[in-house]
């Protein structure tokens, strides 16, 4: 039995998937386009107790995703809403919130279908569908992403596009590697917009 689709995508995943900056994903989200999640431990909202998958108002949380200068690696929530809820819900102990990084900030994979889908961002030619692709643009995307959130982004795109295509080497069930000119296409806008480079 195979397993299920992802669940959630963090937003530095959507980033990378849609090759923006992290602050427009949260901008978007901020904006009412995307709900944006988190899990939670235990924590008491007046005389309730709260816990597990919460909307977050990530609003609050935009130092996290700055597009200049540093950002804050963590915040804290100071309020929550339970799933299937409309009501803010003040977190009152701890009584200075709940600590999260912004790597704990995730939005649910079927609201991310439709906001792609409603806009065509992920869009194929027909004849692809049903298809096996040739090479597994998407796990690669999900580890660069793990790459560049953990060690930085490489000096340059040369380095990037040996470090992807290795990548593929280490990775590939097939054996069949996309060349270097294909990598270059694939990377060259997400390179941009890492760097801070306005689209050519």
């Amino acid at each position: 039995m195979p397993l299920p689709p992802i669940a959630f995508y963090s937003i530095y995943e959507i980033s990378v998937r849609w090759g923006c900056h992290p602050a427009d994903v949260a901008g978007w989200a901020a904006a009412g386009h995307l709900q944006v999640l988190a899990g939670i431990p235990p924590v008491t909202c007046g005389d309730e107790t709260v816990a597990g998958i919460v909307q977050v108002a990530i609003a609050e949380l935009m130092p996290m995703f700055r597009r200049i200068g540093p950002s804050d690696e963590q915040a804290r929530l100071r309020r929550v809403m339970p799933l299937g809820t409309k009501a803010w819900l003040k977190v009152t102990d701890p009584p200075d919130g709940v600590l999260v990084r912004s790597s704990d900030l995730l939005v649910d994979a079927g609201t991310l279908q439709q906001f792609e889908d409603e806009r065509e961002l992920m869009r194929r030619p027909a004849s692809t569908i049903g298809a096996s692709p040739r090479y597994d643009w998407d796990a690669m995307y999900a580890w660069l992403f793990w790459f560049t959130y953990e060690k930085g982004l490489p000096e340059t795109k040369t380095a990037l596009v040996a470090l992807v295509q290795d990548w593929f080497v280490q990775n590939s069930k097939s054996g069949e590697v996309p060349d270097e000119s294909t990598i270059r296409k694939r990377l060259t806008g997400l390179w941009r917009r890492l760097r801070g480079e306005e689209p050519a």
